[in-house]
């Protein structure tokens, strides 16, 4: 058995992240089983092996989230899936999980004092209480997109429209379970 142990535990967890160090990345020390490193989602953050991991994630410069992973522990013959104990579906999908836009936020013209709307629809497929989709509006500025603070929702309203809010807007959508990030279509916002 290794000194890190098998399992998820959280006793197992404070051994294995005893050698990060502080900084300003809020890392977050997670266990990944074999059905957990198999998928394509969580191969694409990095986290390709069971085991032990620092892992982070950060917006880049053109708005596109980054993952950073860094395998403490290699982990041979874990703890099955079924038997997790750690909330970190944020971080590592469980199943395969694929996020898909039914309706794409629509270019449109607004009056000065009016309301603005912008929606998309998305879905996540197999749908469920692990696979809720979450949304971050974005508007560029410049070469590029930055997070709108509280757009959180399909729906990015703004209730009363002024002319510098016209611009390119854009939706960031992930899931609860760590699906795949997509990125709808830009809606291109003018003042009529």
């Amino acid at each position: 058995m290794s000194l890190y142990g098998r399992t998820d535990s959280n006793a197992n967890k404070t051994k294995a992240g005893v050698g990060i160090a502080a900084s300003s990345q809020a890392k977050t020390t997670i266990y990944i089983d074999e059905t957990e490193a198999a998928l394509e989602a969580n191969k694409e953050r990095g986290l390709n092996a069971p085991g032990w991991w620092s892992y982070y994630t950060y917006t880049d410069s053109s708005g596109a989230t980054r993952h950073k992973a860094e395998q403490l522990v290699f982990i041979a013959g874990g703890d099955t899936n079924a038997n997790e104990t750690q909330a970190d579906d944020a971080q590592a999908a469980d199943a395969n999980v694929v996020l898909a836009i039914g309706t794409q936020p629509a270019d449109t013209a607004v009056a000065v004092g009016a309301q603005l709307q912008l929606t998309v629809v998305a879905t996540a497929t197999p749908p469920g209480d692990n696979s809720v989709v979450t949304y971050q509006w974005q508007k560029k500025s410049g070469n590029r997109y930055s997070n709108i603070s509280g757009a959180t929702s399909a729906a990015y309203t703004v209730a009363t429209y002024a002319a510098g809010d016209a611009g390119t807007y854009r939706v960031k959508l992930n899931s609860t379970n760590g699906a795949k990030e997509l990125i709808s279509d830009v809606a291109v916002v003018t003042t009529s």
